[in-house]
């Protein structure tokens, strides 16, 4: 089997610390750097490895067999191809063919090493697995513009131009005329389908780049050297994407990258590609793909790709939009219940990224107002009559034809390892000293005003990938009785990055600014406290989800919208008009770390637990505020060695006091203490996979190295905790308490031992130790 690998290398604490420097310089208007944005070989002459190291890796891996296929401009990776067994060798692992949910995938069965005289210059591995990232969409599939069927209403692009008051700005001229947006994805687009989406909206021709003249299909650029065809699980996001970027800034030129999921890395590839690519192709990238941030601290993508990858982008100048996740506050979950706990969507939680995140029109919440216009049995596709007030997405546990959707909302939170950086201030920010998610927000919901598409569907009578729709309207031509006249539509945060950029090319035309802007969030904190306006303060809702204990109790973790930012929805909707106007009007915040002085305190209560085998206790964590802290800690939890294989689950929930008496029902949970790590990893991939849509069925998961798989995996069963409060952040008591769950199987041995609890959030960790016998 062919493989494609990439070593990406690891900068030195020198070259981290001065690029560090130079991006907080790139975003001072006093400084001689400010947006003297880098180019890809600039970036390799200051931030890459040295030749003579680059020679070693090259030399080490063609004496193994291997074909060095290229190394960037930026001198930061080798990519490298090889047989699957070559790869092994080299790597001193093994490759393996696995079946996941019925779908074949391959990955590597241990931890990769390669020679120690290299370890040190090399961060990660990529290519090893085909477990690609998953789109952050939602498709809803539903017989019920302004509909003239039903008088439902669905979005297209005249009614967001009106909603979120981009229509002054094309009277003006404003239309992405000169710019560049680069949309990553892992799917060939039917040209056809982008045509129609265009001309059913009202928009002029202006097909995307590239394009393959053979089959007019967009095949984007090649980011891994194949080509993935059109592929049914990721088509509509392909789709939506290309279409909307382009409906939002509709003379932009549309650039998409496009990575093949099937035998490489997918988005990966295609976001490797877009940034290390000389000349980059655009200053605007939007990515709807993401990941579960502890999955990817799990496997390393955080630290080996992630981190480096989209600092490097900020010092070229590019803007990177990702989307905020749609498990609502926990994103590391999937069913009815999360059992993970708080969670956030990377590479969202990056401070390098403008995270977008969902809310939902309320229509209903003032009768006064007719926010939609209709005509008896017409489709009206420009319906939207003026902006229609917002609420935080969130449609957990609706119920679809008698089944539930399970958590469908918007996400966002604290990330558990990124700091605050000192740009993110401001009224209802938390001082939780960690990097805050979302920053903005679009109206996302799949069931109430969905987006209108133009994608494909598959063909129950041929099995065979088919148009939706045509150039004489959006609803399904088809004369199979099931489909015909339904429209295509979708939801989810997948599709505020493709907006947010057509909103950042109108920006840049409309200053005549051509070199791009590198991180943006720096601009939109200090923008929104100046003129508040430009964004539109969503203050109902929430994005909270039912959260089970080890104990088998439930309660809601989340966060509320409210007054200025809000873990919820972020800044708000954005006023396109307003902040366009405005935008140079404000200097760019530091990028440096906001002040940690604000903490906590950890503590058990009480500190000592006996827990009879078979049952499940509960004891009291108690956090204290100090200094004004108002963050909401994350869990994880350990058990000393003696008891390591005992405790099959624990986990910190929201609770008051102690409560030592057992409940009514408890959970028993097998111990897997001789599993394998290949069958750990495929525990978590389907204790995460999800179910995202809310017609038929569609299970997703999200990648992971197997190695990251096993660490998340035993945790989870063994000792893993769940974070977790809702709306905790609005609270001022100093002290909250939470319920430590603990749960053993009848058939564990007598012992005492101990659990060690750890409450992080960004940089700021408390640990506190408790002892527990089981008896």
């Amino acid at each position: 089997m062919p493989m494609r690998v990439t070593l990406v290398f690891k900068m030195s604490a020198a070259q981290q610390a001065d690029l560090d420097a130079l991006l907080a310089s790139q975003q001072d208007r006093g400084s001689p750097d400010y947006q003297r944005w880098l180019t890809p070989e600039q970036y390799g002459s200051r931030f890459g490895l040295s030749q003579g190291d680059i020679n070693k890796v090259t030399g080490w891996l063609e004496s193994e067999g291997l074909q060095v296929d290229s190394i960037p401009a930026s001198q930061n990776a080798v990519v490298a191809r090889g047989s699957a067994q070559q790869v092994a060798a080299a790597l001193h692992t093994e490759i393996h063919q696995y079946v996941v949910n019925g779908k074949a995938q391959f990955a590597n069965s241990s931890s990769p090493s390669v020679p120690a005289a290299l370890a040190e210059v090399i961060a990660g591995i990529r290519g090893l697995h085909n477990f690609a990232l998953k789109p952050r969409l939602v498709r809803k599939i539903s017989p019920k513009f302004t509909s003239g069927v039903t008088g439902n209403h669905f979005v297209t692009p005249p009614d967001f131009a009106t909603v979120y008051q981009l229509s002054s700005l094309y009277q003006q001229g404003f239309n992405g005329s000169g710019q560049k947006i680069v949309v990553l994805g892992q799917s060939d687009v039917a040209l056809s389908d982008v045509r129609a989406f265009r001309t059913n909206s009202g928009l002029a021709a202006n097909d995307p780049t590239p394009i393959d003249p053979n089959n007019s299909t967009l095949v984007g650029l090649m980011a891994s050297g194949t080509d993935p065809g059109m592929l049914s699980s990721d088509i509509d996001e392909a789709n939506l994407d290309v279409e909307w970027s382009g409906a939002i800034a509709p003379n932009a030129t549309i650039i998409f990258v496009v990575g093949d999921p099937v035998s490489a890395g997918g988005v990966f590839d295609s976001m490797y590609y877009a940034i290390t690519h000389s000349p980059i192709l655009a200053p605007v990238i939007s990515v709807s793909y993401g990941e579960c941030e502890a999955g990817a601290v799990a496997d390393g993508s955080y630290s080996g790709f992630y981190l480096p990858l989209l600092q490097q982008a900020n010092a070229e100048g590019i803007t990177v939009l990702a989307p905020s996740g749609d498990s609502g506050a926990a994103d590391c979950d999937s069913g009815n219940a999360s059992v993970n706990g708080l969670a956030v969507d990377m590479p969202g939680s990056l401070p390098t990224v403008t995270s977008v995140g969902g809310t939902e029109f309320q229509e209903g919440t003032d009768p006064g107002h007719i926010y939609w216009r209709s005509l008896p049995g017409v489709d009206v596709t420009s319906s939207a009559i003026m902006y229609i007030p917002e609420g935080a997405w969130n449609d957990t546990n609706v119920q679809i034809n008698g089944s539930s959707i399970g958590l469908t909302g918007g996400g966002g939170g604290a990330s558990s390892v990124i700091a605050k950086p000192a740009w993110q201030a401001g009224t209802g920010v938390p001082n939780d000293a960690a990097r805050d998610v979302p920053d903005v927000s679009f109206s996302a919901s799949p069931l109430q005003d969905p987006y209108l598409i133009c994608s494909e569907y598959v063909d129950p009578t041929s099995n065979q990938l088919t148009p939706w729709c045509t150039t004489n309207g959006f609803r399904n031509a088809n004369t199979n009785p099931n489909l015909t006249g339904e429209l295509d539509t979708v939801g989810g945060t997948s599709v505020g990055p493709p907006a947010m950029a057509g909103i950042v090319a109108l920006i840049s035309q409309a200053t005549s600014h051509s070199t791009g802007w590198g991180n943006i969030n720096p601009i939109l904190y200090p923008l929104a406290a100046r003129t508040p306006t430009a964004f539109h303060d969503v203050t109902i809702g929430n994005n909270e989800v039912p959260f089970s204990s080890a104990c088998g109790t439930t309660s809601n973790i989340g966060f509320g919208a409210g007054t200025g930012y809000d873990l919820a929805t972020g800044l708000g909707s954005i006023n396109a008009l307003t902040l366009v106007t405005n935008w140079t009007s404000v200097s760019p915040a530091s990028t440096g770390l906001a002040s940690t002085s604000a903490n906590f305190s950890l503590a058990f209560s009480p500190t000592s637990l006996t827990v009879k085998r078979g049952s499940c206790l509960t004891g009291s964590v108690q956090v204290t505020r100090l200094n004004g802290f108002v963050g909401t800690p994350t869990f994880t939890c350990t058990a000393s060695a003696n008891i390591g294989g005992n405790l099959t689950a624990c986990t910190v929930t929201q609770g008051v006091g102690t409560s030592l008496e057992p409940p009514r029902d408890y959970r028993v949970i097998g111990w897997w203490g001789t599993a394998s790590v290949f069958l750990a990893a495929i525990a978590f991939i389907l204790a995460t996979s999800r179910r995202r849509e809310t017609g038929p069925a569609e299970w997703r998961t999200w990648p992971r190295l197997v190695p990251g798989f096993a660490v998340v995996t035993l945790l989870a069963m063994a000792t893993g905790c769940g974070g977790s409060s809702s709306n905790d952040s609005s609270s001022v008591n100093p002290v909250v308490s939470y319920t430590l769950s603990v749960s053993v199987p009848s058939n564990a041995p007598v012992g005492t031992g101990s659990i060690t609890v750890v409450a992080a959030i960004g940089t700021l960790k408390q640990t506190a130790e408790m002892t527990v016998t089981t008896q």
